[in-house]
């Protein structure tokens, strides 16, 4: 009778953890938790990129002329 009595309150005790584990997240199946997940993500991302493009807007732009190929090109103006 000990014997049984221990093994229904171990078992008690493992499915009372168990039970805990799972309250947080009872509603939610794990790939809408995935997909939420993915959401604010991509949200931050694009919050990110727009800030990013606001304080590139508001540098000045560049006024030199920049020509890589300026030193392979000829320098005449005569066309054939």
């Amino acid at each position: 009778m000990r014997t049984l009595f221990m093994a229904t309150m171990a078992l008690a005790m493992l499915i009372g953890r168990a039970h805990a584990f799972d309250m947080d997240n009872s509603s939610k199946d794990p790939l809408q938790l995935k997909y939420e997940r993915e959401d604010n993500e991509r949200k931050e991302n694009e919050k990110a990129y727009n800030e990013q493009m606001k304080r590139l807007k508001k540098q000045a732009p560049a006024t030199t002329k920049n020509d890589p190929w300026a030193g392979v090109r000829a320098t005449d103006s005569s066309k054939h």
